[in-house]
């Protein structure tokens, strides 16, 4: 069987029960305050009404759900979270980190990382992992994900037309006011990954009219990523592309080039001027006037080195920038997830950050895989299709970017996390969580 062309089907698979068991029922206030949360981290509405800034809106959604999580867990007598291999890892990165504050270039400054940034990254994907239970949940929060990205890219679309640029860059737009998508790189990741999270809901759309919004929501995203200039979104959009590409041919053959090569030569052609020359810099360096490509092989000249003479602890987690200013550099964020983390936590914190991602994957794609033959599981097998696809995505453009404790990713790995328990009551005789 294949869901939008990719392949999912694997062959007997024994012993299979196809009846998905309801979840326990238990308050739906955490998971509303979840959405809340989620509302206010894409959409920044205090940015639009500042009298809600001194509020914390964010802070406050958050600790509300995590309340009552704890607090419906508890009266319900279930464990406070899944055991999946996400969960796991992400404990013992966890772990990892609070090793490493001690150790750290700057114990206090790492201390207030992690409790400012990393914990709430966590206890965010730890949420997703456990409150979305059913295929209706999951559904609700990438549905609004998915109208996050419309916003963002309309954004986008109309700091481009309105000259609304970076005064550092006249040729690269302001991004949205929110912690996720504040400048055009950070735009354009994001908008990789809402795309391919929207391909997933249009797999799984069955109203035409349902599915030809998405469409055009993906078209609009796919222009915001070009209007964005960033040339790490590009690569993350073309190597994503080429994937599900070299998938659909093996599925359904080479016809499918065809209408992919007229898209691509329409945008080369209808491609805002600039553009072609801004993705020449990456083989051309000395095209790049502000020198970010330089800047990023200087950074890799500073932390590879460290890394390997700081191999079990590195400089404590968010202290990579100490490195930079111990070498007498100006304090910098390495555009890099994995040396980032290599960085502040050494080689046990960059393994575990890898596995993580290869479980992510491969927990995704063993769903796709396993309930492919069911069609009752079609909903789930697509938003897998749409969610692996994403995380690769991110993997790629965050290759550029100093993403390793985002929202973004946290968000991805939860997302991960709950698609495979729900798989696991799909598949009870083959749970995907071992």
């Amino acid at each position: 069987m294949t869901v939008g062309g990719i392949a999912t089907q694997t062959p007997g698979l024994p012993d299979v029960s196809w009846t998905s068991p309801a979840p326990l029922r238990e308050s739906a206030v955490p998971f509303w305050c979840l959405m809340l949360f989620t509302f206010i981290l894409f959409i920044a509405p205090q940015h639009f009404v500042p009298i809600l800034a001194p509020l914390r809106l964010a802070q406050i959604s958050a600790g509300l759900a995590a309340v009552a999580y704890i607090l419906s867990r508890l009266a319900y007598r279930r464990p406070l979270t899944v055991a999946t291999p996400e969960t796991r890892l992400v404990s013992f990165l966890t772990l990892v980190a609070v090793v490493s504050i001690p150790f750290s270039l700057a114990p206090g400054g790492a201390l207030e990382y992690f409790l400012s940034t990393f914990v709430k990254s966590v206890v965010t994907f730890f949420l997703i992992a456990n409150l979305l239970e059913t295929v209706e949940r999951l559904k609700l929060l990438l549905g609004f994900i998915v109208v996050a990205g419309l916003v963002y890219a309309a954004t986008g679309f109309y700091n481009f037309v309105t000259g609304h640029m970076l005064p550092q860059d006249p040729s690269r737009i302001f991004g949205y006011p929110s912690q996720f998508a504040h400048n055009p790189d950070d735009l354009g990741l994001l908008l990789n990954v809402i795309l391919w999270i929207t391909f997933g809901l249009c797999l799984l759309a069955r109203r035409p009219f349902v599915k030809a919004l998405l469409l055009l929501g993906m078209v609009l995203m796919v222009g915001g990523i070009i209007v964005s200039f960033s040339r790490g979104a590009f690569l993350a959009l073309v190597v994503t592309l080429a994937l599900l590409v070299a998938n659909l041919v093996r599925t359904r053959g080479p016809s499918v080039l065809l209408p992919i090569v007229v898209v691509v030569v329409l945008g080369m052609v209808l491609a805002p001027p600039g553009y072609i020359g801004r993705l020449y810099s990456l083989f051309d360096p000395a095209l790049d006037r502000v020198g970010s490509i330089s800047q990023r092989w200087d950074q890799i000249g500073v932390v590879v080195p460290f890394i390997l003479e700081h191999p079990l602890v590195g400089a404590g987690v968010g202290m990579e920038s100490l490195v930079y200013t111990e070498q007498g550099r100006l304090p910098s964020a390495t555009h890099n997830i994995f040396l980032r983390v290599g960085t502040d936590l050494g080689f046990p914190g960059l393994l575990i950050y890898v596995l993580l991602f290869v479980q992510i994957l491969r927990g995704l794609r063993r769903v796709r895989w396993q309930l492919g033959p069911v069609p009752e599981a079609r909903e789930v097998v697509a938003i897998a299709a749409g969610l692996e696809l994403a995380v690769f995505s991110f993997l790629v453009g965050a290759s550029f970017l100093p993403f390793s404790y985002s929202f973004a990713f946290y968000y991805l790995a939860g997302l991960a996390a709950a698609i495979r328990v729900i798989g696991a009551r799909l598949t009870p005789s083959a749970p995907p969580t071992r």
